[in-house]
């Protein structure tokens, strides 16, 4: 991966302080922000060390790559933030969860909705089959590297987040497209909650 590349972290809950974890850990700078500004993070981010820096969303929209680590129901309103993505990846991180007869999705992955929100990014589905904790938990070598699975219609833009995952101590795992692989791992997918770890040989 270009170390020249910019990342960045919308949302600071669970997810995207688990994502900045990882980061951190791996020595990887990106900005994490949230719709409160980034006087709300400093504390999060003291915590989490020197490459995770609080950013505006300005900043962190600014970036190559950006993470959505924010609830489903918010995609809709970052995604109005800017009038193109082209030529930017976003990682859909985001679960949907909708109660019976809701009709948001219409039958598309929900990464398909993201995209159509992101008019002009390539959009990979990644990051979200586990709980967050999980995702960020250290894992000792000799046991092997946590997988993480990886749906993206852009291959390219696929295979960035997969070496990407691969300088943050994960094992990617790329299932193809959205419609296909993309379904197995949003919920209810049978890829959801599979903590799987690729063993050294």
């Amino acid at each position: 991966m270009n170390t020249s590349t910019r990342y960045a972290i919308v949302g600071s809950g669970r997810i995207g302080t688990s994502l900045a974890r990882l980061f951190s850990r791996a020595g990887i700078e990106a900005g994490i922000a949230n719709t409160r500004g980034p006087e709300s993070l400093r504390e999060l981010a003291a915590t989490l060390g020197s490459p995770i820096q609080p950013v505006s969303m300005t900043d962190a929209l600014s970036s190559d790559v950006i993470f959505l680590a924010i609830p489903f129901p918010a995609v809709e309103r970052v995604g109005s933030l800017l009038p193109s993505w082209t030529g930017k990846i976003v990682v859909d991180a985001t679960n949907a969860h909708y109660a019976p007869g809701d009709d948001v999705l219409k039958g598309r992955a929900s990464a398909h909705y993201t995209a159509e929100k992101f008019p002009g990014a390539a959009v990979v589905k990644a990051f979200n089959q586990l709980p967050a904790e999980l995702l960020a938990a250290k894992l000792d070598p000799g046991i092997g590297k946590r997988v993480v699975f990886i749906a993206a219609d852009v291959p390219e833009a696929g295979d960035r987040i997969a070496e990407l995952a691969g300088e943050l101590g994960l094992a990617a795992v790329q299932v193809g497209a959205i419609d296909k692989g993309g379904r197995l791992i949003e919920v209810p997918g049978p890829l959801v909650l599979r903590n799987l770890v690729e063993r050294p040989l």
